[in-house]
């Protein structure tokens, strides 16, 4: 890429979720919340932390990374550098909504657990927002399956005669 400092915006979103990670992580440890999680629907919650982390965190750091670091060492240019703004916004739409649905999913699921709701009447509860977390995992699957064919073609194609 020419403008490598439009590379920043990755690492300055991997630090954002960095932070949010953290902070969730501090709350999660906290015993009412630890205990509230123990509570198999409020369980999703700590997925939500997961995926901040990896997805949020170290991928958003790693995807900036590799932008640079693949055509710096191939020598290459990298292929369909439009590509790169698309994977930056759309990731930086999905993670946390999807992050929110969890979270959301967890609260409610939880909640109407310690009420006595079970099986089919809970999952009426958290299914609206498993349906909703499934949609934005597929998009967030693909936007990740679109960095990596990028950069393997920026790596692997022939270099220019």
């Amino acid at each position: 890429m020419k403008d490598n400092k439009r590379l920043t915006k990755f690492f300055v979103a991997a630090a954002l979720f960095f932070i949010w990670v953290t902070v969730q992580g501090a709350l999660q440890a906290q015993q009412a919340v630890h205990e509230f999680l123990a509570l198999a629907p409020a369980a999703i919650i700590v997925g939500a932390h997961v995926h901040i982390g990896t997805l949020g965190w170290i991928s958003m750091s790693l995807e900036g990374m590799l932008y640079y670091l693949v055509p710096l060492v191939s020598g290459k240019p990298l292929s369909w550098p439009r590509l790169v703004n698309w994977v930056f916004w759309l990731e930086t739409i999905t993670i946390p909504v999807m992050a929110v649905l969890m979270i959301g999913a967890g609260i409610s699921g939880g909640r109407a657990f310690q009420a006595g709701i079970t099986g089919d009447a809970l999952n009426a509860v958290i299914g609206p927002y498993m349906m909703l977390i499934g949609i934005v995992s597929i998009v967030c699957g693909l936007v990740a399956i679109l960095f990596a064919v990028q950069i393997i073609h920026t790596a692997t194609k022939r270099a220019a005669s």
